[in-house]
C-alpha cells in the first residue's frame, strides 16, 4: 500500500483541486488553536515552576526508578523507537509527505519545527529552567544507557520533536490512523526516561511544547493554504 492511499481523507472534498490537497479535511479551528495554546502553555509554565530550582520531586524519582529499572534487553528496541525524536526527523517526514502531495507548504510546516525546537526549547526554556540530567539532579544510582550523564534536561528535546512531528503527520492520516504517531511520540518520551537521560516533567514539558509548535504550524501552513472551495474543515 502506498502512502498516498493511507493519507487520502475518508470524506471526499467537493472538487478535484480540493481532492489533491490532502490536509483540507483535517484543519484546525481558531477555537481549537486557542484552547491548545492555553492548555499547553499552562502545562509548560507549571512544569517549569516545579523544576525551576533544579530539584526532582519524589513522584518523579519514583517514575524514573520504575521505568529506568526495566530490563536491559529492551534497550535496542527503545533505541530504535526513539529515533523520531532526533533533530532531522521532521525534515525526513516532511520530504516523504511532500513526495506524495507536491505541496511546498506541507514540507515547510515540518521543516519549521527545527528552528522552533532550537530557538525556543533549547535556547530559551532550557536556559531559563536550568535543570540537570537525572544522573546529576537525581543521583548516581541512575542507569544511564546513553551518552548524556550531565547537561540541561528540561524539557526533553527528543519528546518535543517527536510530538511536533507526530501531530503534523496526523493531519495527513484518516481518523483511524491518527493516534498511531501520537502513541509513537509517547513511546519516545518513555524511552528517554528508560535511558536515564530525562525525568518525567522533562517529558511532560516536551510533549506540551511539541504540541504547541505543531498546532501553530498546522494553523499557519496547512489551514491557510487550503483550497478556498473546500468546505470540510474543522472536522
Amino acid at each position: 500500500m502506498s502512502l498516498s492511499n493511507i493519507v487520502t481523507p475518508a470524506t471526499e472534498p467537493q472538487s478535484s483541486d480540493c481532492q489533491s490537497f490532502l490536509v483540507v479535511c483535517h484543519t484546525v479551528s481558531r477555537r481549537r488553536l486557542a484552547i491548545t495554546v492555553l492548555v499547553t502553555l499552562a502545562a509548560i509554565v507549571a512544569s517549569s515552576l516545579i523544576a525551576w530550582d533544579g530539584n526532582v520531586a519524589g513522584w518523579e524519582r519514583s517514575v524514573l526508578e520504575f521505568i529506568n529499572g526495566w530490563p536491559d534487553f529492551l534497550e535496542p528496541a527503545f533505541w530504535a523507537l526513539q529515533q523520531p525524536g532526533v533533530l532531522f526527523a521532521p525534515v525526513i517526514v516532511g520530504l516523504v509527505v511532500f513526495s506524495q502531495t507536491r505541496q511546498w507548504q506541507h514540507f515547510a510546516a515540518f521543516a519549521a519545527i527545527l528552528p522552533l525546537k532550537l530557538g525556543i526549547e533549547k535556547g530559551l526554556v532550557k536556559q531559563l529552567v536550568q535543570r540537570e540530567r537525572p544522573f546529576v539532579s537525581t543521583g548516581e544510582w541512575v542507569n544511564v544507557r546513553g551518552p548524556a550523564f550531565e547537561g540541561l534536561s528540561f524539557p526533553s528535546g527528543h519528546t518535543t520533536t517527536a510530538f511536533a512531528t507526530a501531530i503534523l503527520l496526523s493531519a495527513f492520516l484518516p481518523k483511524r490512523w491518527r493516534p498511531v504517531p501520537i502513541i509513537w511520540a509517547t513511546i519516545v518520551g518513555i524511552a528517554r526516561i528508560y535511558y536515564g537521560e530525562h525525568n518525567a516533567l522533562d517529558i511532560v514539558a516536551g510533549a506540551a511544547l511539541g504540541t504547541l509548535f505543531a498546532t501553530g504550524l498546522w494553523f499557519i501552513f496547512l489551514n491557510r493554504f487550503a483550497h478556498p472551495d473546500c468546505s470540510c474543515a474543522d472536522r
